[in-house]
């Protein structure tokens, strides 16, 4: 049973993302939302009669555009709106769906003073929205709310990190997460009486399971298109590192303890994976792992249902388990960017469009949002009662990884200009380590003085 006694831990885990020289304790002056008479303080003030008019009962109209959507998830939001407009019959909600990688489509919105009232994104590029002044803080808002209480403490301190401008300002409301598992066949995990509670394990687990000649192999690479990204994940797991720079502002990317992570994990290609994971991206490493090829892959809860199709259901055949105990005892994972809700500096009826956000981010309407999104819930009462959630044991592992005392979250610094550039090239870098072409060392030495490149740029050191 899920205790939600355990959330205290959460409180812990959230603030270690804001420790060392994280976004919260630079100067406010990095960016211009912190200048004085902003764009989006300016357009607050202007919106206080519409509100005024609003909060009276006459009618009001608030545009809606979602991100990363599909014909269902459409529906989804559809119906939601539907339900919400009769409940509020003076509020009219105009829906605008947008495909994947829509990005650019509300920024260019933005700038044209044309973006939507409320934008529901899967993950939004946050830091860029409020760099622009395109959104406005919650903070106000999200304290007077009743029912703030039941967000995990840790969601929220993950959003507040992405303000950059020093203030540690909420500028939207996270509805889902999503964070990395362990995706193992349990029946050969039984069959060879072995476990991956800890990193040790893990690697004895791989070898246990590996079997040349029944062309059965205990792990599948990610050695193509986005490896890089889940290796970063699993050397701070390995590590217990809580930040991609440490509190005098130095990378942290190629400490020993991650480059001797690589080195045992990349060291296993060939010897206890199948030599096509050089190039595996997502497509292979899912066909690896459903078709009894390999005995473990590393992804997120989103993948679950191919799992479950390949599986014929049978729930005894494989698992999500969260990262193993590090030398430190702790679980460390990556909470990736929460999904949620944002209010635009041009929406003249801010109050109504924070009303409707709260309904979309509680309750049954965020429940069935994570059921179409594949994310686990911020709200703890769908977190600890929802029926899907006990029914499915991939989520019902995470909450409660996600409610354990030794599971933390490392920083990322994901919003840091620059930053997502470097993982193209350090796929391929991988691949040398692969082939025996590079060392650990210099991969994690070039890695980190590309982001330590990126942190003095941003911060003018």
């Amino acid at each position: 049973m899920r205790k939600l006694a355990k959330t205290m831990a959460l409180v812990l885990a959230g603030s270690m993302l804001l420790t060392g020289c994280g976004g919260g304790s630079k100067p406010a002056e990095t960016t211009k939302a912190a200048a004085d008479g902003s764009k989006a303080e300016t357009t607050q003030a202007a919106a206080q009669g519409e509100t005024a008019k609003a909060a009276s009962g006459e009618n009001v109209t608030l545009t809606l555009w979602a991100d990363f959507v599909t014909p269902e998830r459409t529906k989804y939001v559809e119906t939601m709106v539907e339900n919400y407009m009769g409940e509020h019959p003076n509020v009219k909600i105009e829906v605008t769906p947008l495909p994947d990688s829509a990005d650019d489509k509300i920024m260019t919105a933005y700038e044209a003073g044309q973006g939507p009232d409320i934008f529901l994104s899967s993950g939004p590029d946050i830091t860029s929205h409020i760099n622009g002044e395109y959104v406005i803080p919650l903070d106000t808002y999200f304290d007077n709310w009743d029912k703030k209480d039941l967000l995990l403490p840790a969601a929220i301190e993950t959003v507040r990190q992405y303000d950059v401008t020093g203030n540690n300002q909420l500028y939207y409301i996270p509805n889902g997460i999503s964070f990395t598992v362990l995706w193992v066949r349990s029946d050969w995990l039984k069959e060879t009486n072995s476990t991956v509670d800890t990193w040790d394990n893990l690697f004895q687990a791989v070898e246990n399971m590996t079997d040349k000649d029944q062309g059965r192999y205990g792990l599948s690479i990610r050695g193509g298109k986005g490896g890089a990204k889940f290796l970063e994940r699993m050397m701070y797991a390995y590590s217990g590192i809580l930040s991609v720079f440490d509190e005098n502002g130095k990378c942290t990317i190629n400490d020993p303890k991650n480059v001797e992570f690589v080195e045992r994990y990349l060291g296993l290609y060939g010897k206890c994976t199948a030599e096509g994971d050089l190039n595996y991206g997502w497509t292979e490493l899912a066909a690896a792992f459903d078709s009894g090829a390999a005995g473990m892959i590393i992804h997120n809860l989103g993948s679950a249902s191919n799992h479950m199709e390949a599986f014929g259901g049978d729930q005894t055949k494989f698992e999500a388990i969260g990262m193993p105990l590090n030398d430190k005892g702790t679980s460390v994972n990556l909470m990736i960017q929460p999904g949620g809700m944002t209010i635009s500096s041009t929406c003249k009826n801010p109050d109504e469009a924070f009303d409707f956000i709260t309904y979309m981010t509680t309750g049954e309407p965020v429940s069935e949002y994570c059921q179409q999104w594949g994310v686990v819930p911020v709200d703890q009462d769908v977190l600890e009662n929802a029926k899907w959630i006990d029914d499915q044991p991939w989520y019902e592992s995470s909450a409660d990884l996600l409610l354990d005392d030794n599971t933390l979250f490392y920083n990322q610094y994901s919003w840091l200009p620059g930053h997502d550039d470097i993982y193209g090239e350090m796929d391929t870098d991988s691949q040398y380590i692969m082939t025996g072409e590079m060392t650990a060392q210099e991969m994690l030495d070039k890695w980190a003085a590309y982001y330590q490149e990126c942190y003095d740029k941003f911060y003018n050191k």
